[in-house]
């Protein structure tokens, strides 16, 4: 199967980069980043067996990797990365919102990739990675701290994927990317087409994208977005707008939208955010987030590789609160059943 050479190729290739001659070249980075809170939760009714209401530890996307970086060769630089899940909560290497279990695994790597980038000619990525639609549409207002940054949105976050992506040219860069949506189920390993196009210069960036998912099977929905964001000083504003184009004829409630927007204020050593959104509610099966939701939250820097957060998050359904123990991805009420659900978090972030 062609796609089980993606993940070794960049996991060879970095283990090949560090047993090179050690020269200002060459430059192996081990990174991490401890993040844990502590939560309140409550629903209006849970799930048979689940309790409306719980306190406990949930970990906020710990993770541990190594980058490798060469540029010995004129105007091209080779850098590769592998990264994995840690569940600081549960002590396992997993991702604690389950999302990856239904791919090829929850334990595999979040990113494990190649890029060749030339100053003239952009850049080729290779391997486990960060898409083009959620980088350029759902990126920009992903910035909480929590376990619930980054739920509103229908976009997916991580694949295997082949990427290009032109050079920043009047502060335009394009991006065209073949993408394994489906870990093979679809018509073919890169079953999905993602472009995008973004834009950024002085206190503005605007990104758009195109998800053409063509597994004709399983008659995925095609997706669009746009965000835009714009940081004057110590502000920033950002929004969002996506739409599921839907595929299936037996959907009654097609083509549904979803809205978000952000804003932040930092001063001194503290961030400021506030964020609400809302799903259209569908039949449609990859209309992932649904309802309303808010965010607020609050940042404190105490170090450079130390922060502390508190946050407050709500949903109208069922989606991102989970049952304590999840060993999956188990909304506490019930997916997309009326949660009227809080969260009320503290946590820290170490990076190192």
């Amino acid at each position: 199967m062609k796609h089980a050479r993606i993940v070794p190729l960049s996991s060879a290739l970095l283990a090949g980069f560090a047993t090179m001659p050690a020269h200002a070249e060459l430059e192996v980075t081990p990174y991490g980043s401890l993040r844990i809170q502590s939560e309140a939760v409550s629903v209006d009714e849970a799930q048979p067996g689940e309790d409306d209401s719980y306190t406990g530890l949930r970990d906020a996307y710990s993770r541990l990797g190594v980058t490798a970086n060469y540029d010995d060769i004129d105007n091209l630089k080779i850098s590769a990365t592998v990264e994995f899940p840690i569940n600081s909560a549960r002590l396992r290497a997993e991702d604690p919102t389950f999302f990856q279990e239904s791919y090829k695994g929850n334990n595999k790597p979040r990113v494990a990739d190649i890029t060749a980038t030339h100053d003239s000619f952009g850049s080729l990525r290779v391997g486990t990675q960060w898409l083009a639609y959620y980088n350029n549409v759902a990126y920009p207002l992903d910035f909480f701290s929590s376990f619930y940054s980054g739920y509103a949105t229908q976009s997916t976050f991580r694949r295997d994927a082949v990427t290009y992506q032109t050079p920043s040219m009047g502060g335009f860069t394009a991006t065209v990317s073949g993408v394994d949506l489906t870990d093979e189920q679809g018509t073919s390993f890169l079953d999905t087409m993602q472009y995008a196009l973004g834009y950024a210069a002085n206190d503005w960036s605007v990104g758009l994208g195109y998800q053409d998912s063509e597994q004709d099977s399983a008659k995925h929905a095609d997706q669009v977005g746009i965000s835009a964001a714009w940081s004057p000083g110590n502000w920033r504003f950002a929004a969002k707008v996506e739409q599921l184009l839907t595929n299936d004829d037996t959907v009654q409630d097609d083509d549904p939208v979803t809205y978000n927007l952000l804003g932040s204020y930092s001063w001194d050593k503290y961030t400021l955010r506030a964020m609400i959104a809302h799903g259209e509610e569908s039949d449609e099966g990859d209309a992932f987030f649904q309802g309303d939701s808010a965010q607020v939250g609050l940042d404190y820097r105490h170090t450079e590789n130390l922060k502390f957060f508190a946050e407050y998050f709500y949903e109208e359904l069922g989606y991102a609160i989970y049952t304590p123990n999840s060993e999956s991805f188990n909304p506490l009420a019930g997916y997309h059943v009326e949660s009227d659900g809080q969260v009320f978090t503290v946590g820290m972030r170490f990076d190192f």
